[in-house]
């Protein structure tokens, strides 16, 4: 029924177009067809939705609806309509016609043309969508601006971090775009994409001077202060990487397990374990971190001795009680006593249990479309935003 709805409102919006071409007759350069034969069509595509055919109806209503200066706008509108649908070479094809139409003006060309390279984007054409912006992009001032959007989107799913930057960085020169933080965040993402690249091929100091273009567009971005702080690791820079991670670990608490490793491999270069217990555990009284946990306890049995450490995770699990803190618990006494083999064995069964568990309820969720994942990514799979994804952490019980 929703499906028949929405097709009845095209053929009203269909026949509204039609009535103004009609209304327009003397200013067209071409004979409209007779009025007999266009009702006829109509009246087949509605028999077509009846009899739950709506391809063959909506072929049948493109048919139906003249191409003409007053109809252009309802062929836009059309088209959309079908793209959104997941119709999208029927919606190339109703773009095209209306480009194809001669004398067409300016602004409907331009409105056309991007909407059929929308289409293509959809379809997956997207050297055909990118001739068609860069064209726009040309143009007049009012495609130029609903263009380059289009073109960076192009450019973030081909991963051509340059050319992104290009587009984003003329857009930044409008007054709409120059104070958005969202497209200011993106320039950010784009040079640290270009980083992290360069960190794989070892070229840290071509690395650190994208993370610092990236930083004049918005400055202690997360994603580059975890860039910045591994980077510093890397060139042995062990007070620099620590200042970095303490740093995130005060404005983006959650995102401490990103850094956790670099600061604990900076600190034990450095000879200071002792401050890095003492940092997690101020860490660990205000929010609960398996990662953090994990990491302090092991550190704890290392330099002060198994007994010590499950003390410490004794009083953890006291004032927050959590699956991490019972399973290393559990280890530490699996360890430590002499319990018999059946003993070992239930032991171990139950610890698998809570870390299956606490498996399922950390990793990360987009909070704007719900998106959930096992790895940390900055650009949203499911809606494509940035920075839109969180680290989900288990909460005291």
């Amino acid at each position: 029924m929703e499906g028949l709805a929405l097709y009845a409102l095209l053929l009203i919006a269909i026949c509204t177009g039609w009535l103004l071409g009609r209304s327009g007759s003397r200013s067209i350069k071409f004979p409209p067809r007779q009025t007999r034969d266009i009702f006829q069509e109509y009246f087949a595509g509605l028999n077509y939705l009846l009899n739950d055919e709506p391809d063959e109806a909506i072929d049948t209503f493109i048919k139906a609806l003249e191409v003409n200066g007053e109809t252009v706008e309802t062929h836009l509108a059309l088209g959309a309509l079908l793209r959104r649908r997941g119709k999208v070479d029927k919606a190339i094809k109703v773009h095209q016609a209306v480009l194809a139409r001669s004398g067409l003006e300016a602004s409907l060309a331009d409105a056309a043309r991007l909407q059929l390279a929308k289409d293509y984007i959809s379809g997956g054409l997207l050297d055909r969508a990118e001739r068609l912006l860069k064209e726009l992009a040309q143009g007049k001032p009012e495609g130029k601006w609903e263009a380059l959007p289009l073109l960076v989107s192009i450019y973030q799913l081909e991963k051509e971090w340059h050319r992104a930057i290009t587009c984003t960085k003329e857009l930044l020169s409008h007054s709409a775009y120059r104070r958005s933080s969202e497209w200011n965040a993106r320039m950010v993402h784009y040079h640290c994409e270009i980083a992290e690249e360069l960190l794989v091929e070892g070229q840290l100091g071509e690395a650190r001077q994208q993370l610092r273009r990236g930083g004049g567009f918005q400055r202690h971005h997360l994603r580059a202060s975890l860039l910045t702080a591994r980077l510093e690791h890397e060139s042995g820079d062990c007070n620099g990487a620590i200042r970095e991670c303490r740093r995130i670990a005060e404005h983006s608490p959650a995102f401490l397990t990103q850094v956790v490793d670099v600061m604990a491999a900076s600190y034990s270069e450095l000879g200071r374990e002792g401050e890095l217990i003492k940092f997690l555990d101020g860490f660990l009284d205000k929010q609960a971190n398996p990662v953090a946990l994990q990491l302090i306890s092991r550190l704890i049995a290392e330099t002060e001795g198994a007994d010590r450490a499950i003390q410490y995770v004794r009083r953890h699990l006291a004032a927050q009680p959590s699956f991490a803190a019972v399973a290393k618990l559990l280890e530490f006494e699996v360890e430590t006593n002499q319990f018999d083999p059946a003993m070992i064995s239930d032991i171990e069964k139950i610890r698998e249990v809570l870390l299956a568990h606490l498996a399922k309820q950390l990793g990360f969720q987009c909070g704007y479309c719900g998106y959930e994942a096992r790895q940390l990514y900055w650009l949203c799979p499911g809606c494509h935003r940035w920075d839109s994804i969180q680290p989900k952490l288990e909460k005291g019980r």
